[in-house]
């Protein structure tokens, strides 16, 4: 789990790098951004006074942002998979069209 921490109260900023500072990243290399604003992004935002409320503990944090990372994670698994599934069913579809046509060309 990389986390950017993005906040504009200093003092909150401070404190969830002190909490979090072993999953603390850029964010470029991050998995999620935590912030207290919202924030345009294409990373999933964890937001302070939404995901968790005001004041938590260190332990009641690294819950939340477990249960987002996974819940996150999930999410782009099933998509992933769904994915998968459509790119192989259409190359299947094609691959069958192909192997008629072939056959009734040959006849």
């Amino acid at each position: 789990m990389k986390i950017s921490f993005e906040c504009e109260c200093v003092v909150l900023q401070k404190t969830l790098l002190l909490f979090c500072k072993k999953y603390a990243s850029t964010r470029k290399d991050c998995d999620f951004i935590v912030s207290d604003t919202k924030i345009n992004s294409q990373k999933p935002v964890f937001l302070i006074g939404s995901h968790i409320k005001l004041p938590f503990n260190k332990q009641n944090l690294l819950n939340a942002l477990e249960e987002f990372y996974s819940t996150t994670w999930t999410k782009q698994s099933t998509q992933s998979e769904l994915d998968f599934e459509k790119r192989l069913e259409m190359l299947l579809s094609n691959f069958k069209r192909d192997l008629v046509n072939l056959i009734r060309s040959e006849n």
